[in-house]
């Protein structure tokens, strides 16, 4: 069976090979023909034939053209095509429907030539245009159909014997024609449109003075923002209260000045880079048009229309081809831009402008705010300062990589507390396990401890907010109020006669004392760190603050370089509605972090994208950026004014309350030891699960156990063993 249909696959190159030949042959002879040439049909004393073929092509191009005339040109053709297709696909291709086709083709149009140009009448003298065959078919239409009905006749049948051989459909061609019809109808309606709105805006236009050239249509270009003039008296802000004491507010005189507007380009450059844009999307193959330019400090936004029938993903897709035609570090594309109809393509501009804190702490965005939490990011992509309120967020999550300015604009918002709010109105606790990034602020009033740098301690640090979290809803609760800022306001209002005070009740927990409740912002540098050392305590302290502590006042502010699903788990960012996304390393981690791709994209230096919480808008912002020097200065000032008064329980060099209190608590120590002696185990992990306590607890009490002689020193992997025997006990 093999060897057959090796043997039929060889012969079908052969015919190929030969059909492709012989094609050749009576192409050449058909187009060497000569009149002259000694052949069938023609004597001549001259016996030089001028054939290229020789005799043979002369008797064969003369006997074709008898035959056939014109239309013998259609064999050689029809020869090759089918021999170049018989040596690659074999003789499967011959079909009754391809011959029938091609013999119509070639009867059709003989009979046409002969009606067209037939001179003779003669069917023994024929001329080159139809040949005998032609002639034959002619006079046999023309008796019986006359001249118009053998046209129409004969152009049916060439029709029917091209669709015979070839894929063409009488209706797609007409599908096609109708399409581009009403594509040229709608094209010049739309012309007709514009040029009627530009007759009505010109007739509504004020007559100029001189007839000036038709200009091009251009892309309108938003004008940037005016700059802000910092008033020198602004030093010291409005809301600072004289009841507050010998406290001041920094004043802004301690930040840097801008160093001068930088050069912008003109509106002419901007409508050059639009003309740029719309050729290299047109490169692959995206019509459309720049309708509008919005310069901004760090980027431009050229918000692009595309042509109907433009998918978005073919735009979306471009960017990297966009940045590297536009000569740009980076390209963004926003698509849709929301209430739109626009795409947007942010670029780059060549020369950046400084964002300084100290324009965002003296523009409107900011002092609007009447909040004590209040923080200065930055300039939105059309140069606005951008201020956010952290009491309405109420929590904020943060991720950037190394280099992408997470750190400066942790900074910035610090220096956005001290600015608005004295020590007994916002108390920071600063958590910086990489012990470099707070460490200018260690000693400022403002902090209810020490900067902690140990994990250890940090986690503690998270239990005892919880536990204060806690006691503040108690105190909520006795006054009958739902929020921090209610309970301030009923003390202020009816503050407690300081001489009566309530009895603790014996056995009972001590009673409560009122007192004025400042907002507290824990601030934690490097999540990571922490989730690698105690990752079960971390979370679940972290997820109790973020769920509950918004009434009590405590907000949470965390900061990462890693934002994989290890760090921030589904629980922590399901409680962070509010997040902000430097430049990341891919696009995994700005979906991790935002739920969306772009945080791959952009610029570093302080270049983010801010999710404020309820909307589900993500904002591009220029962070503002705010040296050492500047924070050396401001934490200088804010230290003349107070000192630090330290909560004994958030310092991170004393003990944790469990090892403090194991020597007071001998009931549960006893229980201890009768279930060691009972059971005759010795481990910090069976007294861990069976009794339920920390697993530091658990292993205090078992070194106590050895301390009294209960239990045996440890011996590598061998269990402890019990020294004093049940009985004895």
């Amino acid at each position: 069976m093999a060897s057959n249909k090796s043997h039929n696959g060889y012969t079908d190159e052969i015919i190929g090979i030969l059909l492709i030949v012989l094609g050749l042959l009576l192409g050449i002879s058909l187009l060497t023909y000569h009149a002259d040439d000694l052949s069938f049909s023609t004597v001549s004393s001259d016996p030089k034939v001028q054939n290229a073929i020789g005799r043979v092509g002369a008797n064969l191009s003369d006997l074709f053209f008898q035959l056939f005339g014109i239309s013998s040109y259609l064999f050689p053709i029809f020869s090759i095509i089918v021999g170049v297709r018989f040596f690659r696909e074999g003789r499967g291709l011959l079909t009754k429907q391809g011959l029938a086709g091609s013999a119509l083709l070639l009867l059709t149009l003989s009979s046409l030539a002969e009606l067209e140009w037939g001179g003779s009448t003669s069917i023994t003298s024929p001329n080159l245009k139809g040949g005998v065959i032609g002639r034959i078919l002619s006079r046999f239409f023309l008796d019986y159909f006359a001249s118009i009905g053998s046209h129409i006749i004969l152009l049916f049948l060439f029709l029917l014997g091209w669709m015979l051989i070839s894929p063409f459909s009488p209706r797609a061609a007409l599908s096609r024609l109708q399409q581009r019809l009403m594509e040229a109808r709608q094209s010049i309606l739309e012309q007709i449109v514009i040029r009627q709105s530009k007759k009505k805006r010109r007739a509504a236009a004020p007559p100029a003075p001189s007839k000036a050239p038709e200009i091009a249509r251009t892309p309108a270009v938003e004008p940037p923002p005016p700059k802000i003039t910092i008033p020198p008296q602004q030093e010291v802000f409005p809301f600072i209260r004289p009841e507050e004491g010998d406290y001041r507010l920094p004043p802004l005189s301690l930040l840097a000045d801008p160093s001068g507007a930088a050069k912008r380009m003109t509106e002419e450059e901007w409508v050059a880079q639009s003309r740029i844009l719309e050729r290299k999307l047109l490169d692959f193959d995206v019509e459309g048009k720049v309708t509008q330019v919005h310069p901004g400090p760090v980027v431009t936004m050229f918000e692009f229309e595309p042509a109907p029938g433009i998918k978005l993903n073919r735009i979306t897709n471009l960017a990297d081809d966009l940045a590297l035609a536009m000569k740009a570090m980076q390209v963004r594309i926003v698509a849709p831009l929301p209430g739109k109809s626009t795409v947007g393509i942010e670029i780059p501009n060549v020369v950046r402008e400084e964002v300084l804190l100290k324009e965002i702490l003296s523009s409107p965005s900011y002092n609007q705010i009447g909040s004590k939490l209040r923080l200065a990011l930055g300039k939105d992509i059309f140069g606005n300062s951008v201020s956010a309120d952290l009491a309405t967020m109420p929590h904020l999550l943060i991720a950037g990589s190394t280099g992408s300015g997470k750190s400066v604009g942790l900074n910035g918002m610090i220096l956005s507390l001290l600015y608005s709010a004295t020590p007994s109105e916002v108390k920071m606790l600063m958590i910086d396990p990489k012990m470099l990034e707070f460490s200018l602020y260690d000693g400022i009033p403002h902090l209810v401890a020490p900067v902690i740098v140990r994990a250890k301690a940090a986690s503690d640090a998270l239990r005892k907010m919880v536990a204060e979290m806690q006691r503040r809803y108690q105190l909520l609760a006795e006054k009958g109020v739902r929020n921090i800022d209610a309970y301030n306001k009923l003390l202020k209002n009816s503050p407690p006669p300081p001489s009566k005070t309530e009895e603790a009740v014996p056995g009972g927990k001590p009673p409560l004392e009122h007192g004025p409740l400042p907002y507290i912002v824990i601030l934690i540098d490097e999540l990571a760190d922490l989730m690698m050392v105690a990752p079960r305590d971390v979370e679940d302290s972290i997820t109790r603050l973020a769920q509950m502590a918004r009434a009590a006042g405590i907000h949470l502010i965390l900061a990462t370089q890693r934002p994989s699903v290890d760090v921030i788990t589904g629980v922590i960012k399901a409680n962070f509605p509010a997040r902000i996304a430097f430049c990341v390393s891919s696009k995994t981690d700005s979906r991790t972090i935002l739920d969306a791709n772009g945080a791959e994209q952009l610029l570093g230096k302080g270049d983010m994208l801010y999710l404020s919480a309820g909307t589900g808008k993500i904002l591009r912002v220029h962070g503002s950026y705010v040296s050492e020097e500047e924070i050396k200065k401001v934490t200088t000032f804010v230290k003349e004014q107070a000192s630090p008064h330290y909560e004994a329980a958030l310092s991170e060099e004393g003990p944790s309350p469990e090892e403090s209190s194991l020597s007071e608590r001998d009931d549960l120590y006893e229980q201890a030891r009768e279930l060691v002696i009972s059971t005759g185990q010795a481990s910090a992990s069976f007294i861990q699960r069976r009794m339920r306590v920390g697993y530091p607890r658990a292993a205090r009490m078992i070194e106590m156990m050895e301390e009294d002689g209960v239990i045996g020193p440890a011996s590598g992997g061998k269990p402890r063993e019990i020294l004093v025997k049940k009985d004895a006990n």
